[in-house]
């Protein structure tokens, strides 16, 4: 009989190989798509009126819910199946589809209804040109799940990138084009139709007739959970913009939707893209659950000592830099940039946690810990409503997603044998070391001498706060930093290149 054991032991680097490359093509790609979205973001900001945004911002409200319907969770239990994926891809494709269809469908029915809530006819518009994209969109499902299976994660990073570029450009072509706020959404089913075409045939799968097999309920039911979890998360991160909606005109859901982009950024294309690294990644790793464990907890340590500097960091060239950028017009939102950047970083660590039970086919205990958090996200909300309008309601938001994160973190860890010190120090470990800081900078950068000197208070900020931050992270946390030098140095060879370059320089010498 074949010895397996070497074939595993053998595998296990490949694995990690894979995870690592992954993982920092993802902060490389990251960094040139966050300049590239936030100098979008800036630049339709001059093109377009604060209302049009808060036009967009109450159109996701209905989107965003039926969205949700999209995928119905297929595509996480399509790639819990790994080795058996050519048996489901069927199903997984008809399933995905046919939800999608649905939630169209639902959607456009659903839109004028949306409009006469918010008053705003616009908004119709908007929902029913998403609608569109979501059939189309959900033909990517199957084989972008195969593509994860396969660990190509430099693939999916790189073209995510380019996804992302074309769609802001598409963006400023439409809105220089006297588009409105339509020009958020047009590229939505044009870049769907793209990405069909090119997943299909990078990751071909060969689809037979559909039948209803036993497995499929059981797909169903843990697609279930995953729906569940979908629902949750459609409703916190749309109920502040429905309490605006309600209580507020467009052009103030418009300041507060601005301000919020620009702080999410950070932490959505870091935490997810990472969690699709990270997610298959531990897929393969089911056999192994202490290996499994560990990886996750070093990405619950890494994304905190990432994503709390770059929030902390906007927050403090939020003034000067909308000042030198957009001039008067968007200040209103710079209270809101500053409330903002306190709380939504500390979220980014719990998607290491929601990735471990997302891997192991734990959908609905991560369904359960997010049902008794997520009240409270509407009672921080309300509060906040009452206090006064856009900046109480980024108050609540705030402090939501200060306790929040603590809390699955901490409850999926301590499952693990992991030491409550131990997942505390993924939240003050970043926070206490980017206050100290960045914040130091931001004092520096108030100086009398640089009054009004916006391009020195920003770059102080950056340049001195940016290079403390790295010394102090290689003093308190020297683990992560070697281990983030280490990939970089993988990905990026420059030891190689310099030590090539000489050697050719002294061969010709």
């Amino acid at each position: 009989m074949p010895d397996n054991s070497d074939k595993g032991a053998s595998a296990a680097p490949e694995i990690g190989k894979a995870a690592a490359s992954g993982v920092a093509w993802t902060v490389l790609l990251n960094i040139g798509s966050r300049v590239v979205t936030l100098l979008s973001q800036l630049v339709l900001a001059k093109l377009l009126a604060p209302a049009e945004f808060g036009i967009l911002g109450l159109a996701y409200t209905i989107t965003f819910f039926f969205s949700s319907l999209t995928s119905f969770g297929i595509e996480d239990v399509f790639q819990q199946r790994h080795t058996r994926m050519r048996f489901w891809a069927t199903q997984a494709f008809v399933l995905s589809l046919g939800a999608a269809t649905l939630g169209a469908l639902a959607m456009a029915a659903y839109a004028p209804i949306g409009a006469k809530l918010y008053h705003d006819d616009e908004v119709a518009r908007l929902v029913w040109i998403v609608a569109v994209s979501l059939p189309i969109a959900a033909l990517s499902t199957v084989p972008q799940a195969r593509l994860k299976s396969m660990l190509r994660f430099k693939f999916l990073a790189v073209y995510g990138s380019v996804e992302l570029v074309a769609t802001q450009l598409l963006m400023i072509v439409f809105a220089w084009r006297g588009l409105g706020a339509v020009s958020f959404v047009l590229p939505l089913p044009l870049l769907a139709i793209v990405r069909a075409v090119v997943m299909w045939r990078t990751a071909p799968m060969p689809l037979r007739p559909f039948r209803l097999a036993k497995g499929t309920s059981r797909m169903l039911r843990r697609g279930a959970s995953v729906f569940g979890i979908s629902m949750l998360y459609v409703c916190i991160s749309q109920g502040d913009f429905i309490t605006l909606g309600l209580l507020a005109t467009p052009a103030v859901v418009g300041t507060y939707y601005f301000a919020y982009r620009i702080v999410s950024q950070p932490v959505l294309m870091l935490a997810s893209n990472f969690s699709s690294v990270l997610r298959p990644t531990l897929v393969t790793l089911n056999r192994e659950p202490v290996r499994q464990r560990d990886i996750a907890f070093k990405m619950a340590e890494f994304l905190g000592l990432v994503t709390v500097p770059v929030c902390f960091m906007q927050a403090a060239i939020a003034d000067p830099g909308l000042q030198l950028v957009l001039g008067a017009r968007w200040m209103e939102s710079v209270p809101l940039i500053q409330i903002l950047s306190i709380g939504l970083p500390l979220d980014a660590v719990s998607w290491a946690a929601g990735s471990l039970l997302q891997a192991r086919g734990g959908f609905s205990k991560l369904l359960g810990y997010q049902c008794v958090s997520a009240p409270f996200f509407f009672i921080f909300v309300g509060l906040g409503a009452i206090m006064g309008s856009s900046v109480g309601v980024a108050i609540g938001v705030s402090v939501y997603y200060i306790l929040h994160p603590i809390y699955l973190t901490s409850i999926v860890f301590l499952k693990e044998g992991i030491s409550i010190r131990r997942i505390l120090s993924c939240f003050y470990v970043p926070v206490l070391l980017a206050g100290t800081t960045i914040g130091g900078a931001y004092a520096v950068s108030q100086a009398p001498m640089l009054s009004g000197r916006l391009i020195l208070q920003i770059a102080v900020v950056v340049v001195l706060g940016g290079c403390a931050y790295l010394l102090a992270v290689r003093h308190w946390a020297p683990h992560v930093y070697r281990d983030v030098r280490d990939r970089l140095r993988h990905v990026l060879p420059i030891e190689r290149v310099v030590s090539r370059t000489l050697s050719v320089g002294r061969a010709r010498t």
